[in-house]
């Protein structure tokens, strides 16, 4: 499995040209007299982006609020193990559950696009394999497909190329879910499991503490008893139509900062740049320490934009935005230190985590703006203070 972290790793900083627009309304900083080196704070022209590969990625994202969170079915799974939208057969094979014997399954029934997440009871270290750990894992994987049949065919297929490739393999009844595949080695600890419900096959990856077929089971039945409901609320968009999904449906990417020039061409990518909407917002609320998810919670957290290094949240109202910047700067970590924030930018916080062994130094900034929130990173202090100073007056010009 591939870890992966909610707000997103560093990216190269691009340089680019300083925009500072807009007038101070009544009561308001003006921000044209912030220092925000060379990073533009006009809003961007989303849509000047978009390329073919957009669609499929897009709907993606939709999949990504229609998915099981793990966590909510077993308290126990509080490490995220990996999340995101799958755009490729390859990247199916290659980062979920599916065996890679099943690229050519998956081709020939011509998945559009696949959304996965991964939690699990253990913190996850890739160099000790799971299997050897008494962790419980659940990974989802949700897969689109081009219609009610050809998801049925697929999820078919896909599980007898899966059960063929070990002799050792036994199928397993779900219950309450006749329509499901599901296979296990005795004396394993892992069940796999391949259910339809409409346009999605909905591939399960259950471990364990013991080898308890029964156990294993009842947890996918479990897991499937809460995502069909889900499934029957998410209406997928045909075929035809995904290339007109739109980049930014709460109209908050474009308030987020892009660490280079204005209206650059970027493509949407879901680790890069692209705005999770909805309940797929939570895929970036942070689990620990339990105080700041609170104060997500409290916040009513409905959107969230991440552009390279910028992860931008929209809150219920200002109130629930300055209590979480609050919340962070006082649950720093002993690994972090406060660092005086960007000129005249109020309200915001910057921290710095030292480098240590193999992991380099960062620093981070949080500002808020009215019932606007987020994010700004890098490997350099001065440069995230400008960034800060930047998103902020980004965010006033928006308005």
């Amino acid at each position: 499995m591939t870890t992966r972290v909610a707000l997103g790793a560093l990216a190269t900083l691009l340089a680019g040209c300083a925009t500072v627009s807009g007038t101070a309304t009544p009561g308001e900083l003006d921000v044209r007299s912030l220092d925000v080196g060379s990073y533009t704070t006009a809003p961007a022209d989303v849509e000047i982006g978009r390329t073919a590969a957009d669609g499929p990625i897009l709907e993606g994202l939709r999949m990504g609020g229609a998915v099981v969170f793990p966590q909510d079915l077993d308290p126990a799974l509080t490490y995220n193990w990996g999340t995101d939208v799958l755009d490729t057969p390859r990247r199916v094979v290659d980062t979920s559950a599916a065996s890679n014997v099943n690229l050519p399954t998956l081709e020939r029934h011509r998945i559009i696009v696949a959304f996965d997440i991964a939690q699990g009871s253990r913190a996850f270290d890739k160099n000790v394999p799971a299997i050897d750990t008494d962790a419980k894992v659940t990974r989802v994987v949700l897969m689109r497909f081009p219609g009610e049949s050809t998801a049925a065919d697929a999820a078919r297929d896909l599980a007898a190329t899966d059960f063929a490739v070990s002799p050792d393999n036994r199928p397993v009844p779900i219950p309450g879910y006749p329509g499901a595949h599901a296979h296990w080695r005795p004396g394993i600890k892992t069940i796999g499991a391949l259910f339809a419900h409409g346009e999605i096959v909905v591939s399960l990856f259950l471990q364990h503490p013991a080898p308890d077929v029964d156990a294993l089971a009842r947890r996918v039945a479990q897991v499937l008893d809460a995502q069909v409901p889900l499934l029957d609320q998410f209406t997928p968009t045909a075929p035809d139509q995904l290339a007109d999904l739109p980049r930014d449906p709460d109209d908050l990417l474009r308030r987020t900062l892009i660490p280079g020039p204005p209206n650059q061409r970027i493509a949407i990518s879901s680790r890069e740049y692209a705005a999770w909407t909805g309940r797929a917002s939570r895929h970036y609320r942070a689990s620990e320490p339990a105080e700041l998810a609170a104060a997500w919670d409290r916040g009513g957290v409905d959107s969230v934009a991440h552009s390279y290094t910028t992860t931008l949240f929209r809150f219920r109202d200002r109130a629930g935005a300055d209590a979480f910047g609050t919340t962070w700067r006082d649950t720093l970590s002993d690994a972090a230190r406060e660092i005086p924030g960007p000129d005249a930018v109020p309200g915001a916080f910057c921290a710095e985590r030292r480098a240590s062994g193999n992991t380099p130094a960062v620093a981070r900034c949080y500002v808020s703006y009215r019932n606007y929130g987020g994010f700004v990173s890098g490997p350099e202090a001065g440069a995230v203070r400008k960034q800060a100073a930047a998103q902020y007056a980004l965010l006033a010009n928006a308005q």
